[in-house]
């Protein structure tokens, strides 16, 4: 007897978790916390007068959006939109948090010209598209680490992108965190350039982000 009430206990323990994480696996919309959610974009000078740029941190934690899980986590559905303006430009903490790479002071004055040239025409154009747009068109892999095919709005074009993501679910929240590398021509951008191109920004690009929700 003791040793079939062991058995059992031991089954149980095993059965438990799987149970839970069915149901979890079910229709639930997760509102994206705009408090807790961020993507940082990580630049680099690049050129041969590269040593009179900087490297920047350009980062966004004003996101907003939804996610809709399904009975098939792969089904799920992720919609995000991002206002261009709310972009933030070498946010002294941030640069704390990235490393010795951005140890090195900004001025204001390179900070302010930094965004201006961002936000201009010839880059993101934020006053002719004011927002930046993403939802996913599928998923695949194994949870936790999945490849989320998403598609990107950029200044009123579509870019196919894969975006490598570690996602957790529950009942009450939902978190995504994701590291990526992309040029600027993935993202359907030119790198800004300035000394008639001897001083440019890098075309690689790397992209860091958590996008956390709230169920309802």
């Amino acid at each position: 007897m003791r040793l079939k009430s062991l058995l059992l206990i031991v089954l149980a323990s095993i059965a438990f978790p799987v149970i839970q994480a069915q149901e979890v696996n079910t229709n639930v919309e997760f509102h994206v916390d705009s408090d807790s959610s961020w993507l940082r974009v990580l630049a680099y000078p690049d050129g041969p007068l590269r040593r009179f740029g900087h490297n920047h941190v350009i980062s966004h934690q004003n996101i907003s959006g939804t996610v809709l899980t399904t009975q098939n986590p792969l089904d799920s559905m992720i919609t995000l939109e991002l206002q261009v303006t709310d972009f933030e430009v070498d946010n002294a903490s941030l640069r704390k948090i990235e490393g010795a790479d951005f140890a090195k002071e900004v001025s204001q004055k390179d900070i302010d010209g930094t965004r201006v040239n961002m936000l201009a025409e010839n880059l993101l154009d934020a006053e002719k598209f004011p927002i930046i747009k993403v939802f996913s068109s599928s998923i695949d892999g194994n949870f936790p680490n999945v490849n989320v095919k998403a598609v990107i709005t950029i200044k009123g074009e579509e870019h196919n992108m894969n975006v490598p993501s570690t996602i957790e679910i529950d009942h009450k929240s939902f978190v995504a965190r994701g590291y990526m590398e992309v040029t600027h021509g993935d993202l359907g951008l030119t790198p800004f350039s300035a000394a008639g191109g001897a001083l440019t920004v890098r075309d690689l690009l790397v992209l860091k982000y958590e996008i956390f929700g709230k169920s309802q």
